[in-house]
């Protein structure tokens, strides 16, 4: 509740504040602007008004993206689903709405739904836009297309990611599902360096750890 009545307090103070401007500047330049100042004020208030309306469509997106989540963190992934169905019609081109098909690629994945997570990441990556948001999809595309038995499809997105994002926190995932799928591809020797890399570049860490049983799959420890 306090929160909500925060947001409406700002929301009304830019408006206040782009009008009030528009008057101070009226009346300091009255003898310059003469006649056109009822016009400029006019230009202002569009403009705050615009500003406002703006804000309260992005926060409004926001919003529904946040009961989304609240449904499937309380175990309701088709309301979360519903949730962000909505949020894509409503306000398509906000950032909201791609970073809800990205949560909804990751309610599906949870579901071991991969027609339908593949689809949600492959329309964030299609919209381009925010860039944050593009890693993640890729990386999730890769994982996804492994998970549903696209191993070439997978490689081919795995490598993708490693190209342009060899330094971001999802790459020794990355690099773990281009393992497996060489591997599944019987590109031994290619898996193999994947998993010597994967050892080499993060070293003291679990990815390492599970490389390294890979790569000794008769050692005791040795992981699947």
């Amino acid at each position: 509740m306090g929160k909500h009545w925060a947001r409406q307090q700002v929301r009304r103070n830019e408006v206040q504040d782009a009008l009030e401007k528009g008057i101070h500047w009226t009346a300091l330049n009255r003898r310059v602007a003469g006649g056109t100042a009822a016009v400029a004020l006019a230009v202002l208030l569009a403009g705050g008004l615009f500003l406002y309306s703006s804000r309260a469509r992005q926060n409004a997106a926001w919003d529904r993206l946040s009961v989304a989540e609240s449904a499937a963190y309380a175990g309701n992934p088709d309301a979360a689903l519903k949730q962000i169905s909505d949020l894509v019609a409503e306000h398509s081109g906000a950032k909201a709405a791609s970073y809800g098909l990205l949560f909804s690629g990751d309610v599906q994945f949870q579901r071991e739904k991969y027609a339908e997570t593949i689809e949600a990441y492959g329309k964030v990556l299609e919209r381009g836009e925010p860039k944050a948001a593009l890693p993640l999809a890729l990386g999730g595309l890769g994982v996804a297309l492994e998970a549903a038995g696209q191993h070439r499809q997978a490689l081919e997105k795995a490598e993708s990611f490693l190209q342009t994002y060899p330094d971001h926190f999802l790459a020794p995932q990355v690099h773990a599902s281009l393992a497996r799928s060489q591997q599944t591809l019987g590109q031994n020797d290619q898996a193999r360096a994947t998993l010597q890399k994967i050892s080499l570049q993060y070293p003291d860490t679990s990815w390492a750890a599970w490389a390294q049983a890979r790569l000794n799959p008769a050692a005791p420890s040795a992981q699947k």
